[in-house]
């Protein structure tokens, strides 16, 4: 099996802990983003996992092998493991042909026959569309075609197990997006498991099954795509999701289940408490003063607008001092420097946890 169990993983580089007792459950055949900003650990947990970095206390165990358990000082080596990683740079031998770089592994672990290496080999160049190119060297090939030949030696390498370390960042845009739709068909034919390591919210969400948001070394949020993107629970994940508008909570009316946030009065707030926010969208700003669907209706004058398209960015200053963002048609009008009233549905309003 396939399963990954991270268990109180903590890390430590010279006197920085980079690693929070991180607990972690992924399942056969899930495929699980670690999304985040640069130093918030995401790639730093896939190293661990793969091998390359001894965790300062924890437990990694994948499938029924236990691969690290700093109790009992158990240490599989990376080349033990059976799992496949592809790195951001490809990091494949300027040396060695396409089909020499995708054997190199089998060799290195003397894993079956001669024949049966250079078949698995094959097989893995042909999955990736790189069969033609089995006897170009690297500097032969773009820079897609080489990523394609370090997803094929590792898939090779792979048991059940594929790691992923941002290997799209050094491609151009469209290729990208061939190459992140490639992943996710290579995932779905071979049935691995696989842990994604990026900072780019689309690749994120255009091929996870779960996305595993982190912050400082700790899991802030774990959930579907639309989980994170339509419910984050923390200032910090609605922020990194993209939520310009988040107000503090200044009180709360538990009888009629409303609240003040940035000095406007929100209704259909059950959830709401005093630690807590709120948080909504720009695009989920609208003009008028709404139906019984509105929760937040407030006046404000426009003192910035952005035109960008199809759509104009609207910064609205509350009698409040209350800053909003909202999105607009750009064939809608709004009269610079008169106060106009808009309103958000209940629907569209995050109540955050902290």
């Amino acid at each position: 099996m396939g399963d990954i169990l991270i268990e109180g993983l903590d890390k430590t580089f010279n006197s920085t802990r980079v690693l929070h007792a991180l607990d972690l459950q992924i399942t056969q055949g899930e495929f699980v983003t670690l999304l985040g900003p640069s130093g918030c650990g995401k790639t730093t947990t896939l190293r661990c996992v793969a091998g390359l970095e001894t965790p300062t206390s924890g437990r990694i165990s994948i499938g029924k092998q236990t691969v690290v358990d700093s109790r009992r000082a158990d240490f599989v080596p990376p080349h033990k493991r059976r799992v496949g990683m592809v790195f951001q740079s490809y990091a494949i031998w300027p040396h060695m042909s396409a089909l020499a770089n995708v054997e190199f592994p089998l060799k290195r672990r003397k894993q079956g026959s001669r024949t049966e290496q250079r078949a698995a080999a094959e097989r893995a160049l042909s999955a990736v569309g790189m069969s033609a190119y089995a006897n170009r060297y690297p500097h032969e090939l773009s820079g897609g075609q080489q990523q394609r030949i370090a997803l094929a030696r590792g898939l090779v390498a792979a048991g059940e197990v594929m790691l992923y370390d941002e290997p799209l960042s050094n491609l151009d845009a469209k290729l990208r997006v061939q190459m992140r739709d490639e992943v996710r068909r290579l995932h779905d034919e071979f049935g691995h498991t696989s842990i994604y390591v990026t900072h780019d919210q689309e690749e994120a969400f255009a091929i996870s099954d779960r996305i595993v948001i982190m912050n400082g070394g700790r899991i802030e949020q774990a959930g579907t795509p639309r989980e994170i993107f339509h419910a984050p629970q923390t200032r910090y994940v609605a922020d990194f999701m993209g939520y310009e508008n988040i107000l503090n909570v200044d009180s709360v009316d538990a009888a009629s289940g409303t609240v003040q946030a940035g000095g406007l009065r929100i209704s259909g707030a059950d959830s709401a408490d005093k630690d807590s926010g709120v948080a909504f969208r720009s695009s989920k700003v609208q003009l008028g003063t709404g139906g019984p669907a509105a929760a937040l209706t407030f006046e404000a004058v426009p003192t910035r607008e952005v035109y960008i398209g199809e759509e104009t960015v609207l910064h609205l200053r509350t009698e409040h001092d209350t800053d909003i963002v909202a999105r607009v048609p750009a064939s809608v009008t709004v009269p610079a420097g008169e106060r106009t009233a808009f309103h958000v549905d209940r629907q569209d309003l995050v109540f955050l946890a902290s």
